[in-house]
């Protein structure tokens, strides 16, 4: 099946497409000969339409086509054509996908990597990946621009956590670790997502001035400039290009960095005796004595008033979580050893406090990723911080809080990232928009539904705690349009962006549809569109040529350090067989058999019944 598939690459002698045209003819077959039939009817039945009849007449605004083929595949050869069928066809064999890892290293240790890769260079690879080079890009992003549509380049390099040389972990904090699912805990466990792998303080220092650089380049081309960054890895795209580089941080350090984060939020949760969500004065003192016991009052009233900047008597969580930070936690640490304190409040943000070692590493990433913020505001590259799993988030949430809180004057800089498969997405998304609305910045955001399902199921299971994704994919759905409807609104009302992240169709009618509700332009409006090279063409190219702003996420690189990516693209291919992707592959069957009718001189009346078919 392999060797069939790579048939399908562009490079490939033309006796070699034999295995997939005779595929292709099997699904194409009942179609041509629809139309040889039809064309022979269409000189009896065929007649023009009836003035004023509704064949006639146009709408003011003629409404998206995600069904015109002929349109969506207009810039496809007719031998990538039959490669995308053939590799999404392989993506419809789900044992054959949930087994794809092992498959590989089982290919690479009997047939060797040139074959395996070969094979992969010519079907998977060509479909989901630009090429493995810089110059390889340049082919697809003049295919893309051609169409209206913008590429998002990134350096698709992944390692597996399971085979990367593991990080020195930290000296355990004052009072012991943290207990297996408690803030801060050690993740544990591998999926089929991978993650970049640690190389060091030094190291990830020195990667800085490669990332200024891909700015640089991005910043030259012509159009909107985006760059998505990962707190782990950093990836630059845009609709005039972009780079994936490598790590920026230490996945521990992000790890510790979450627990500590959600141990503010748990104290405030404490605090809030009434429920209310405000801690005050007389709340506030009742969770102070638990873990500084004895505080007098007036030290009490000055640690409450650093909180209530506003006078107010009272505080939510959003001036909470950003008013405790990160730096005070190894101050709280000692203060409450020296008083030899042993609540369970205080023996629980001991476990899971920062020490000042890794204050001072969490400042070496904001900075890091602030040099990369600075040289994009200036160049006019917007940043996408790309979502991670739940245990890294909190941290990520964090760091683009900081940028955006330096950055989103005026003009959005810094885009933060929502899972809508998260119950608590839509919470989080509602207290960042009011944090910016009251500190004053501009909300960006990009609207995901979640890559993570497997790996965070598994691991909650693990851990006996509840998973924190939706229950089944109705809920998600409907959370999405929830946190889409909320963000729509946001554009509207304040002036904020969105990248519509989707390869769900309805999700796109849903957007257009909300954007023409509330009187935003196709294009200038803040409103994005985002989808993988290789998935969901007819919701890209359709938008694209309609004038909307949308984006392929284009990556690249060495093919034996992109495969971790190129499996996960094939798991999302076949969890989504139902909907989108099998919708693509009856679209394909439909501009092949078009093709083919041409070819051979069939046409005119037969194309309506070829659609039928």
């Amino acid at each position: 099946m392999l060797a069939a598939l790579a048939a399908g690459g562009l490079a490939s002698p033309p006796g070699v497409l034999a295995p997939l045209a005779a595929v292709a003819w099997r699904q194409l077959g009942p179609c041509v000969r629809a139309a040889a039939q039809a064309r022979q009817r269409s000189t009896s039945t065929s007649a023009p339409p009836v003035a004023g009849s509704p064949a006639s007449s146009s709408p003011p605004r003629a409404p998206l086509d995600f069904d015109d083929y002929r349109s969506i595949f207009s810039m496809r050869s007719t031998g990538e054509l039959l490669r995308m069928y053939g590799v999404l066809q392989v993506c419809s064999i789900t044992p054959l996908v949930r087994n794809a890892d092992a498959l590989v290293r089982a290919s690479r240790r009997v047939l060797g990597d040139a074959v395996t890769f070969g094979v992969m260079r010519h079907t998977f690879m060509a479909q989901f990946c630009a090429g493995e080079a810089e110059a390889d890009l340049w082919p697809t992003i003049a295919m893309l621009r051609a169409s209206g549509i913008g590429a998002i380049i990134d350096f698709a390099a992944e390692d597996d956590v399971a085979a990367a040389p593991a990080p020195a972990a930290p000296p355990p904090p004052p009072g012991g670790a943290a207990a297996p699912g408690a803030p801060g805990a050690p993740a544990g466990g591998v999926a089929v997502g991978r993650t970049y792998s640690y190389e060091g303080e030094a190291v990830c220092d020195k990667h800085v001035d490669i990332f200024l650089k891909a700015i640089d380049t991005v910043a030259k081309l012509p159009g909107t400039g985006f760059a998505a960054i990962k707190a782990r890895a950093v990836s630059l795209a845009s609709r005039r290009g972009s780079a994936l580089v490598t790590a920026l941080g230490n996945p521990l350090l992000l790890e510790r960095m979450s627990g500590a984060l959600l141990e503010i939020r748990r104290l405030f949760r404490e605090a809030d005796a009434d429920g209310d969500g405000f801690v005050d004065r007389r709340e506030f003192g009742v969770l102070y004595e638990q873990l500084f016991p004895g505080a007098p009052p007036d030290v009490v009233d000055a640690a409450f008033a650093t909180l209530d900047l506003e006078a107010a008597g009272r505080v939510d969580i959003v001036s909470w979580s950003h008013r405790i930070r990160l730096a005070d936690m190894p101050a709280m640490v000692q203060r409450i050893r020296d008083a030899g304190t042993q609540t369970r409040l205080s023996d629980e943000l001991v476990s899971v406090a920062l020490t000042a070692e890794e204050v001072g590493l969490v400042e070496s990433l904001l900075s890091r990723v602030g040099v990369l913020a600075e040289r994009a505001a200036g160049v006019g590259v917007k940043l996408m911080v790309d979502a991670e799993h739940t245990y890294f988030q909190p941290a990520i949430d964090h760091t683009t809080h900081v940028l955006s809180l330096a950055h989103n004057r005026g003009r959005p800089v810094i885009f933060n990232t929502y899972q809508a498969y998260l119950t608590d997405s839509f919470s989080r998304l509602a207290e960042d928009m009011e944090r910016a609305r009251r500190e004053g910045y501009v909300f960006a955001a990009k609207l995901v539904r979640g890559a993570y399902l497997q790996l965070e199921r598994a691991r909650a299971a693990r851990l006996g705690v509840p998973s924190p994704i939706w229950p089944d994919l109705e809920a998600t759905h409907a959370n999405y349009n929830r946190c889409l409807d909320a963000l729509l609104d946001e554009v509207s009302r304040h002036g904020a962006q969105v990248m519509v992240a989707s390869h769900n169709q309805a999700s796109i009618e849903r957007t257009v549809a909300g954007m023409a509700a509330r009187g935003l332009a196709p294009a200038g409006s803040g409103v994005y569109f985002g989808q993988l090279l290789g998935m969901s063409d007819n919701l890209t190219f359709t938008l694209g040529q309609a004038g909307y702003e949308a984006f392929k996420y284009t990556p690249y690189g060495p093919i034996q350090l992109v495969m971790p990516y190129l499996i996960r693209r094939a798991h999302e291919n076949s969890a989504i067989m139902g909907a989108g992707v099998a919708k693509q592959m009856a679209m394909l069957r439909r501009e092949l058999a078009r093709r083919l009718r041409s070819a051979v001189g069939l046409g005119g009346g037969a194309e309506q019944a070829a659609r039928a078919a």
